[in-house]
């Protein structure tokens, strides 16, 4: 049967305490301190740490877990603002009751055993604690412990149930998780949700050093280009081709005050890079230059406010065609179709004036005459 102790309580704020773990603790408050004197005047130097559900200043039984963990105090270390412990986690315990006798809590604890797998021979248990094994090491590793400490402390852990408790004690996750971990007397459930917790934390791992990677490689392509551009700076300034430097800026400078779209800009940018790499003189970077200016000087994303009424131009061609196609002599009006040649207007208005159903061979040349006639007059 478990035995029962009446310790006193260590309320632990953001921090769960596992049975074979070793962790450091401050402790500041006056009660606090009080019940840690109460502990190390004891023999046993056990203390009951158990943690709060709600992180305040004044600790009652009622923001306290039942379920903590009788711990030793193994070290101590006094300061001006209060003390550092090492506590070393024994073994499970719950609170029957809290009582404040006036200076700190006490808690009447009741050991707790773990509960064992119904048969511990079973492949499915024992593939279950190999592989929560394998992947602890493999988190330890990735966490930047040396790989031979990672070894010889899960060597040192045979029990499975001690092997959870162990990792569970360095996973990084919440207090509130931490604390179902602790409650968890199962010890296969125990297990299974410790190599879940495993889990996903390698893959946290394995995806921040995925993005380090890529921004070292990133950076390391900007530096090498930097550091090729002010190379190609100075071969070009020993050659008197300091210049072409000044020019190709100017170019980006006029591209980056554009609004282009993303395949003109990578087309831009591409060509840049080739004049900044063609030589000054030669055929290609005169062709590339020559482009370049041509697509600064196109009206991106810009708008002319034109008028697109076909009917209202179709009747202004029409009219600057009947004038044109006045007899000699009258009085006729000066248009700017005068530029265009002699016959444009005038098919415009033979299309225009023929009616909506196609004519017979002979009404066409009806039609033709006249504008062949007054056409050859003015030759």
């Amino acid at each position: 049967m478990s035995e029962r102790l009446t310790l006193p309580v260590l309320p632990l704020r953001e921090v769960v305490l596992f049975p074979g773990v070793s962790t450091p603790v401050g402790a500041g408050r006056p009660a606090t301190l009080r019940a840690i004197e109460a502990a190390l005047k004891s023999d046993s130097r056990l203390i009951f740490a158990v943690a709060q559900r709600e992180n305040v200043d004044t600790v009652s039984p009622d923001v306290l877990y039942t379920t903590g963990t009788i711990a030793k105090i193994s070290q101590i270390q006094r300061g001006l603002g209060g003390v550092q412990l090492l506590l070393h986690g024994e073994r499970r315990g719950t609170a029957l009751h809290y009582t404040d006798n006036g200076r700190y809590l006490e808690a009447v604890v009741h050991e707790v055993d773990d509960l064992p797998p119904l048969n511990a021979d079973d492949p499915a248990f024992v593939g279950l604690h190999r592989e929560a094994r394998e992947r602890a090491a493999e988190l330890g590793q990735k966490s930047g412990l040396p790989e031979d400490v990672v070894r010889q402390v899960l060597e040192e852990v045979s029990d499975p149930g001690r092997l959870a408790d162990l990792v569970a004690g360095y996973l990084e996750i919440q207090p509130a998780e931490r604390q179902g971990l602790l409650e968890t007397l199962s010890v296969e459930d125990r297990l299974r949700r410790v190599l879940i917790h495993v889990q996903r934390q390698i893959g946290v791992l394995d995806a921040q050093e995925h993005i380090k990677s890529q921004v070292q490689e990133e950076l390391g392509e900007r530096q090498r280009e930097m550091f090729l551009r002010e190379q190609m700076k100075a071969i070009r300034k020993e050659l008197g081709e300091g210049d072409e430097g000044t020019e190709v800026e100017d170019l980006r400078k006029r591209f980056e005050a554009l609004e282009l779209p993303e395949a003109a800009r990578k087309e831009v940018d591409r060509e840049l890079s080739r004049l900044e790499r063609a030589s000054r003189d030669s055929m290609e970077a005169q062709v590339i230059r020559t482009y370049l200016e041509t697509m600064a000087e196109l009206p991106w994303n810009k708008r002319a406010e034109e008028s697109l009424d076909l009917k209202r131009a179709a009747d202004r061609r029409a009219v600057r065609s009947c004038c044109s196609s006045a007899p000699r002599g009258s009085a006729r009006p000066r248009s700017p179709s005068r530029s265009r040649a002699p016959w444009v207007g005038r098919t415009f208005a033979f299309r225009s004036a023929a009616p909506a159903t196609r004519p017979t061979s002979g009404a066409i040349g009806a039609h033709t005459s006249a504008p062949c006639r007054a056409g050859s007059s003015r030759a």
